[in-house]
């Protein structure tokens, strides 16, 4: 029965959009907003790039249904659903450059996508549902979004269960991790679309490889469709396609169970057999507080009218501390007023120490262990944490003082989440200030601490080290790539520096983040040693044999697709630009951040793209390979503020942005007129190097008559010598250079 049912609703689909798309006109653009994947349903699957409604049209007709009530027939008829539902919602945006308004997002973009990486492969977002239809009980669904956000599960929320959240006052949006797609049918293949180009923008698989992608989306992506209340044919159709693309569907109504596929469940266990069905095991904590805790509660921001207090913060002053000592006592501390005995919307002095003893635990490892307060508070609901150091801001939300919540609490929390996420961590006190007297006594000390770790931070360079640090953490979505740590060169996503890395490889030594002996330079300026090579070949399943960790374009670091920025060749200059993931403009070669990115994204090595993490651009061997930042020619301005206090002085107003120039052409204007160094060769100066060119390679070549113009200019663009590559080109030709 489900069967028939299925092929009726992908009939209806297919001939509804056949009588849309007969009535539009054919030169009409379609395209979705933020991504370099074009439809990715179509793209990815198919491999087809539309363009316009004409190849929609022509798409559209070429498919067929077949009658014969078969799995196999259900199942193609469910991939036709799918394109159709793409078809439909390409040409909403088509026709309106925002066609779903509040609270609905509808296509959602790479950059989002990409943004959701680090914490996918970290399993902090364990799994997507994709949660469509109708509750039809408040308690029920009340309980159906506290299990999910208890497990600070990714849910994409389709059709009326948006309204009855809205009903029941439960709170969404992405910072929430509830993002209301949309509230007809068709808007769910934005969250189709988005399971696709995770094979495409983290795999490295090209498009149109569909049993490729298929694979991975069962394989890689722990991505379920909840379907939820009454199922019309048109949503069990949309249900088979994805299950024939590797999403498995689960439902609270009977159907005809397909293990690991299609399966049914009670609501009130839904989420937990949804997660079964990936194999995904999640964890859930509980706390003895009146609030509740989890990375659920991350993004929440507290306003000034909503805030009961203010702890520290700008206005006033504190600090936090993690220092490591020899016996802990496992005790929370408060050392003056409690949140009840201060003034509703005040400013209060604020200052948490956490002492923690372990066995293992080293003094290296204290400032790694601090940066992990800011997340734990964030866990607290009503609880918005800023900073870090003594700039640290804490606010608390009036609702969550009404419900209880007190500075033990905290205390609570932090000193058990510290000893749940490092087993090294055997003992923890937590000690809480707010005497004002006592803040500033104990600030004094930290921050004499704060400026001993920092001198010793700065002093690592790799010629210090012995070893360095692998992270194949992406490897769940990047199979080839491998992340090289050095006290150089941050992970590309940011959020791992060296001394992380040495924490996170003592705390667990079989983890994704492992020693690699550097071995023997080969290579300074490139940063080449034997054993990141030995180690990079083995671990990308022999897909790369060198990588050079400052250089661009001399076997480049691979990138997963987390990365913060990307590092591009611009040839017309010979130098480079960088453009960040928010940046949301055109770089000179008229194409945005999602375009570039998806050069090198999957594990790929590919000379002239790199992505990198904004911290490394802060690193004195920043791009040293390739000449460093006096190569560098292009930066969008919100970058270029991030980074100022790294650019030579002298550099600054020489490297154009997106307000200065908007072509290769108005570029090369720019640096001419600003004299950045990339374009001080005189044409004498080229000249000459031609010439050294041609006897070289008659003196080493006598057998060739002359050498290719393009083999010149690569080489010479390897070491830096085209500084105005039009010019250049045209006295190569000049000098009559044999081809």
């Amino acid at each position: 029965m489900v069967v028939g049912n299925i092929i009726e609703g992908g009939k209806t689909v297919l001939n509804l959009t056949k009588e849309i798309l007969e009535k539009e006109d054919e030169n009409l653009k379609v395209s979705y907003p933020g991504t370099n994947y074009n439809l990715p349903i179509i793209y990815g699957l198919l491999g087809k790039k539309i363009e316009t409604v004409k190849d929609l049209k022509e798409l559209i007709n070429s498919l067929e249904i077949k009658d014969e009530e078969t799995l196999e027939n259900a199942l193609d008829a469910g991939v036709v659903t799918l394109i159709c539902a793409e078809a439909i919602e390409a040409l909403k945006y088509a026709k309106s450059e925002k066609p779903y308004k509040e609270p609905y997002v509808g296509f959602i973009p790479d950059e989002i996508l990409r943004g959701l990486g680090v914490p996918l492969v970290e399993g902090k977002i364990p799994a997507i549902l994709v949660v469509i239809g109708k509750v039809g009980d408040k308690e029920k669904l009340k309980k159906l979004i506290d299990d999910i956000k208890k497990r600070n599960i990714l849910a994409l929320l389709v059709g009326d269960i948006v309204k009855e959240m809205d009903e029941a006052d439960i709170e969404y949006g992405l910072d929430k991790l509830l993002v209301p797609v949309g509230n007809e049918i068709t808007s769910a293949i934005h969250a189709a679309n988005l399971a696709i180009r995770a094979p495409l923008i983290f795999g490295g698989i090209e498009p149109g490889k569909t049993e490729e992608i298929i694979d991975y989306l069962k394989n890689r992506v722990p991505a379920v469709v909840v379907a939820l209340g009454e199922l019309d044919n048109i949503t069990l159709a949309a249900g088979a396609g994805c299950i024939k693309a590797g999403v498995p569907v689960i439902t609270n109504n009977e159907v005809p169970v397909i293990k690991g596929a299609l399966e049914s469940s009670d609501i009130d266990n839904i989420v937990e057999n949804a997660l079964k069905m990936k194999g995904v095991k999640v964890k859930v904590v509980e706390f003895d507080i009146p609030v509740s805790v989890g990375p659920m509660n991350e993004g929440e921001r507290v306003r000034g009218p909503d805030m009961y207090v203010e702890l520290a913060g700008p206005k006033s002053y504190g600090f936090e501390l993690v220092k490591v000592v020899n016996k802990a006592e496992d005790k929370v501390e408060i050392i003056g007023k409690d949140i009840d005995e201060m003034e509703e919307g005040s400013r209060n002095p604020f200052a948490i120490i956490v002492e923690v003893s372990g066995s293992n635990l080293e003094e290296d490892l204290e400032g790694v262990l601090e940066r992990r307060i800011h997340e734990f508070l964030n866990y607290i609901e009503g609880v918005m944490h800023l900073n870090q150091r003594d700039q640290v801001w804490i606010r608390i939300n009036k609702n969550s003082f009404n419900k209880g919540l007190r500075l033990k609490h905290i205390g609570e929390v932090v000193k058990q989440l510290f000893k749940e996420h490092f087993p090294i961590v055997e003992k923890c006190n937590v000690i809480i200030i707010t005497d004002p007297d006592k803040v500033k006594e104990e600030l004094e000390k930290a921050k004499e601490i704060y400026k001993k770790r920092d001198e010793k931070t700065k002093s690592i360079r790799e010629e210090d080290v012995d070893v360095f640090y692998g992270c194949v953490m992406c490897q769940s979505f990047a199979p080839t790539h491998v992340c090289i740590i050095t006290p150089d060169r941050p992970s590309l996503c940011g959020s791992i520096n060296y001394l992380d890395a040495r924490a996170a490889a003592k705390i667990d030594p079989n983890g994704p983040i492992f020693e690699i002996p550097k071995g023997e330079c080969l290579d300074e300026k490139l940063g080449i040693y034997t054993g990141v090579n030995e180690v990079v070949r083995e671990r990308s399943q022999g897909s790369v044999e060198e990588m050079a960790l400052h250089s661009a374009l001399t076997n480049p670091c691979t990138s997963c697709g987390c990365f913060e920025a990307i590092v591009f060749y611009i040839p017309e200059v010979d130098g480079f630009g960088v453009a960040h993931r928010n940046f949301r403009g055109e770089t000179p070669f008229g194409l945005p951040f999602s375009t570039l990115a998806g050069q090198c994204s999957g594990g790929k090595q590919v000379p002239g793209f790199v992505g990198i993490s904004i911290s490394y651009m802060k690193s004195p061997k920043f791009l040293q390979g390739d000449g460093g930042w006096e190569r560098v020619v292009w930066l969008p301005k919100e970058l270029k503020e991030r980074v100022k206090d790294a650019i030579p002085e002298e550099l600054y107003d020489k490297i154009a942005t997106e307000e200065d120039v908007k072509t290769t052409d108005e570029l090369i204007k720019f640096l001419k007129e600003k004299g950045h160094p990339i374009v001080k060769k005189t044409e004498e100066e080229v000249v000459e190097e031609v010439e050294e060119e041609k006897e070289e390679v008659k003196a080493t070549e006598e057998e060739k008559e002359g050498i290719e113009v393009g083999e010149l200019i690569t080489k010479l663009a390897k070491e830096g010598g085209i500084q105005i590559i039009m010019k250049n080109v045209k006295i190569v030709i000049n000098l009559n250079v044999k081809r």
